[in-house]
């Protein structure tokens, strides 16, 4: 019975090795290293950093789709509580569908290239729902002190500060502009091969 899955291991393994090879022989090294450069954008690097009353919190592009799917704001700060769910498949295939192209002969596989822009609006869609949870939240905070004058000024002022608060990280930049070339890439690819 080991013998056999000794066996099988050691298939498994030259197998692997062999498809590793023809995948190193094949992929467009372009694409390789703005995949390796897009995974590291997302993972690594800050995309936002936010400075709230004397404390420093920087998240990376996929603490935001942990936060999207629904985790809390401190998990995602410090590393831990619920992961991306469907956010995580999603960037998988941004990470790796540049790469299709150059592993598939299939047509559809050069949509491969969009797959980090569709992650991009797919985010920014969420941060933008998240954020006008937080306006909404605030509006109700408003309510519940009165609907004064004061009390709204309050309010206001607790999502400018919140605002004046954030900036953009290197990640942010660095993933942006490589969804925009692996974009223009694949446009240049759809022309080129139609």
């Amino acid at each position: 019975m080991q013998g056999k899955a000794q066996d099988v291991l050691t298939q498994a393994r030259t197998h692997a090795a062999r498809w590793a090879g023809i995948a190193a022989r094949r992929v467009h090294r372009g694409d390789a290293v703005g995949a390796l450069l897009f995974l590291l954008a997302t993972t690594v690097f800050a995309v936002v950093s936010l400075s709230m009353m004397g404390s420093n919190a920087s998240l990376s592009f996929y603490d935001l789709l942990r936060l999207q799917n629904g985790g809390s704001m401190q998990g995602a700060m410090a590393g831990r509580g619920s992961g991306a769910g469907v956010y995580a498949l999603l960037w998988l295939l941004a990470v790796a569908g540049p790469l299709l192209p150059s592993l598939l002969t299939h047509r559809a596989a050069r949509l491969g290239y969009f797959a980090p822009l569709a992650l991009w609006a797919i985010a920014l869609a969420g941060v933008v729902s998240q954020v006008r949870e937080l306006m909404n939240a605030t509006r109700q905070f408003a309510g519940f002190m009165s609907n004064s004058r004061s009390s709204r000024s309050l309010a206001g002022d607790m999502a400018s500060n919140l605002w004046d608060s954030l900036s953009f990280g290197f990640g942010f930049y660095l993933s942006l502009a490589i969804a925009v070339a692996f974009t223009v890439r694949g446009i240049a690819v759809l022309r080129r091969r139609a």
